[in-house]
């Protein structure tokens, strides 16, 4: 299986977009829910399109403007959560939540003001595969879901949006979401109550790949379900970019692979197939 999903994912990136460096201007920037943003920037013409699951590094500094956040000089990788392409320069929409010191000057950042931004970067998820498809979000974790959720949406492909967070109150509205979601809280405030991988259990059918995105356990738990079932299954894994480009080495995690080996979350994923991530010793290892 780990096999099938990089050819898979180096078709995917086959046909991506050469990333390019570009200046964002910001359209729209707003709480979408508690703890939770959405910057939509209008990109210059000609840009992208992104494959779902890519992302796109972002700095706040520009020509004639230092970076305002305490002197970082590292762009931040936002996966990309919708993208509207028109003639004169495409709506591409991030989120974020506002949890350090970029993302704290981002929050503030109006119509008018613009980022710094290369893109689109990384493996998007394999949007090839046949069968029905499960969609499993956790918390922050959304972004790329939404934007895959559009495309298959488009390609009237049937599948399965699962949505989980800490309560209602840090939920994206429903409107947001694919038709006929299927909601989990911590607490039980919105849907079933308890961690998302269990609305796996309650599907009518088994889906035949699973496309997730969220916190290590979360994704831990999505693996080992599809493990268990024979089910395919592609994360978009979370963790600390430097670079964005494979270069600083900064968002390595181990592989399941002999002899041991890396994988780099920026350059190899940040879709990569679940099979060939090595869960136990990337928790053991500190993850985020």
């Amino acid at each position: 299986m780990a096999a099938r999903g990089r050819s898979s994912l180096a078709s995917q990136r086959a046909g991506a977009a050469e990333p390019r460096l570009f200046e964002g201007g910001v359209l729209e920037n707003r709480r979408v829910a508690e703890g939770l943003f959405e910057m939509v920037l209008v990109t210059p013409a000609g840009w992208g399109p992104p494959l779902p699951g890519q992302f796109v590094a972002v700095s706040l500094a520009s020509p004639g403007r230092p970076d305002e956040a305490g002197g970082a000089v590292l762009r931040r990788p936002f996966s990309v959560a919708a993208y509207r392409a028109s003639a004169g320069g495409a709506r591409l929409s991030l989120l974020y939540a506002a949890v350090g010191r970029v993302t704290a000057r981002m929050r503030v950042l109006a119509p008018g003001d613009t980022l710094a931004c290369l893109g689109p970067l990384g493996t998007g998820f394999p949007l090839e595969v046949s069968g029905p498809a499960a969609l499993v979000a956790g918390g922050r974790g959304l972004a790329p879901l939404l934007f895959l959720a559009e495309h298959l949406s488009h390609d009237g492909r049937a599948f399965a949006f699962l949505y989980g967070a800490r309560t209602a109150w840090h939920m994206l509205p429903s409107a947001r979401l694919a038709v006929g979601a299927h909601l989990a809280t911590d607490d039980g405030s919105l849907g079933r109550a308890g961690p998302v991988v269990d609305l796996l259990d309650e599907l009518p059918e088994r889906p035949a790949s699973l496309f997730a995105c969220g916190p290590h356990a979360m994704l831990s738990a999505v693996a080992a379900w599809a493990a268990r079932a024979g089910t395919r299954c592609w994360v978009s894994v979370e963790t600390v970019f430097g670079c964005g480009t494979g270069l600083c080495g900064g968002c390595a995690l181990p592989a399941r692979a002999e002899p041991p080996r890396s994988l780099w979350a920026c350059r190899d994923g940040p879709v990569l197939d679940a099979a060939e991530i090595d869960w136990d010793a990337w928790a053991r290892a500190g993850c985020p």
